[in-house]
This record gives structure tokens, C-alpha cells and sequence, in this order.
């Protein structure tokens, strides 16, 4: 199947939705974003970027990419927010083509280090990550609802 890399636009927005909501369900977890909502963040210029892997039928998967500036070494870095494969085309290879395509945009802005998280009971995402190069770290994740 030929597969592209492309970054998503506003047109896209309901597929992306579809996926990311099925991302939250699989992450035990949910998505409140709203269609609009999505819409506004996938206009040119917004920090946030999402590429899509396409295939014929249209979206197989999606990679959102945010930048921010790490304190203790100074520079800007770029954070893998979310990266989903839809269920029945994983093991394509769509991960690897997301992930490395990230990581061309992260270069290309100027970053030397891109960071991402993943549930501790996700083994078959730690698997995968590690398989690429990465590395993790032993901390908590925490947030505080404003």
C-alpha cells in the first residue's frame, strides 16, 4: 500500500477527531476536544503540527508535534504529544514513518531533542519506542486542573 506523510489540515479535521477519540479510549482515558476546537488548532501557523500517514482510503494514523524550551539545557526542544496508528494497520510500519517524520520536522526547527510519554502498561508502545532509539526515564507524570 503506498502510504504519504503529510502535515493535516482544516479539511481533516473530522478523520483526526475520529482517530483521537479512539486514541483516548485506548489510553483508558478521554478526549473533550471539539470538532471546532480542532478545526482552530489545525489552521497554518498555530504552534501545534499533525502529520497524517495516508493510505488510499484516506487517514491511518496521525503524530502531534509541540514545541517548548527545557530550562536546565538551555534550548528548545520538541514534544510528541500524541502518536496513533489505527487499529488494523499497525505493524505497517506507520509508527516508524510518523515518528521519523516528527523527528525531521523537530530537526528542521532547530531542536536536538524530541520527547514523548506513554502509559507504563502500554509494553507494546515501549517496545516500539525503544526499537527506534528511544530511551526513557523513571518519573511521575503530573498535573494540577487549573
Amino acid at each position: 500500500m503506498m502510504i504519504t506523510i503529510r502535515r493535516a489540515e482544516p479539511d481533516d479535521a473530522e478523520e483526526i477527531l475520529a482517530m483521537i477519540r479512539a486514541h483516548a479510549a485506548f489510553e483508558r482515558s478521554n478526549a473533550p476536544i471539539t470538532l471546532e476546537q480542532l478545526r482552530v488548532l489545525l489552521a497554518p501557523g498555530l504552534a501545534i503540527q499533525i502529520l497524517l500517514a495516508c493510505g488510499h482510503d484516506g487517514p491511518l494514523g496521525y503524530a502531534a508535534l509541540t514545541f517548548d524550551t527545557a530550562l536546565w539545557r538551555a534550548e528548545r526542544y520538541a514534544h510528541l504529544d500524541c502518536l496513533y496508528v489505527r487499529e488494523g494497520h499497525r505493524g505497517e510500519g506507520l509508527g516508524k514513518r510518523l515518528l521519523m517524520a516528527v523527528a525531521d520536522v523537530a530537526r528542521s526547527a532547530g531542536c536536538r531533542r524530541l520527547e514523548w510519554q506513554t502509559p507504563q502498561w502500554n509494553s507494546d508502545a515501549i517496545r516500539f519506542y525503544e526499537r527506534e532509539g528511544g530511551w526513557h526515564e523513571a518519573k511521575a507524570r503530573f498535573h494540577l486542573d487549573l
